[in-house]
């Protein structure tokens, strides 16, 4: 699949419309409408993966991470050891955590949409607005841009139902 900035100038050149490049074949007027709604299904099942994908990610670089710091620091702070070294491992286990955190974060933001609970808008927030928002798990308490509530709104991977 070529990179969606270059579509248009690539269908342009071989003269063919972006849904042929994306079915991969000539398409008849008749079934034209057809195959551009089984692209973009297609497309969206392929985005709701790769958000889904992402997700995952988020979980293999946390889980272990975030706790293996929790560990270093305890083993600093308990086990005897000369004062430059335990304050070593401690502020080396407090910037692997607070790194992992923020690159968790990062990764949620960007992968799927929050769903505001009162209007049902569909949007992704920033990184900031996402990072310092409460959350219990993936849903977070936001305001949301369209009806300017503030609610607890949850990870959903597709911008439509």
């Amino acid at each position: 699949m070529p990179d969606s900035g270059i579509m248009l100038e690539l269908c342009d050149f071989l003269k063919i419309s972006v849904n042929e490049l994306l079915s991969g074949e000539m398409i008849m007027a008749e079934s034209y409408d057809k195959r551009a709604e089984e692209n973009l299904l297609a497309m969206r099942r392929e985005m709701e993966e790769k958000n889904r994908q992402m997700l995952r990610m988020e979980y293999w670089v946390a889980l272990p991470a975030i706790p293996g710091g929790i560990v270093l620091v305890f083993v600093a702070a308990f086990a005897p050891m000369p004062a430059w070294l335990r304050a070593l491992l401690i502020v080396f286990a407090l910037v692997m955590i607070f790194t992992v955190a923020f690159m968790a974060v990062g990764i949620e933001q960007k992968a799927g949409y929050y769903a505001c609970q009162s209007c049902g808008h569909r949007y992704v927030p920033t990184y900031w607005q996402t990072n310092l928002a409460p959350h219990a798990g993936r849903t977070r308490y936001m305001k949301c841009p369209a009806c300017g509530k503030r609610t607890w709104q949850k990870k959903v991977l597709t911008k439509e139902d």
